[in-house]
């Protein structure tokens, strides 16, 4: 999904998702997704990231 972000919102969201930037260039005037402020900011790509298995770590030891 596509999200239009602000810098301390694609911080947070970094935890939880693979980001990608889709355009490039100078920072743009948006409306960030994350808190609804009107910011400079970018338009990034967003994907969950992969959970890993923790019985698979424990199993392994």
């Amino acid at each position: 999904m596509r999200l239009d972000l602000c810098r301390p919102c694609m911080e947070a969201k970094k935890k939880t998702h693979k980001l990608s930037r889709v355009a490039g260039g100078k920072d743009n005037k948006i409306t960030c997704a994350g808190c609804g402020r009107r910011r400079f900011g970018y338009t990034y790509e967003a994907r969950r990231k992969e959970r890993r298995d923790q019985t698979c770590t424990a199993e392994q030891k």
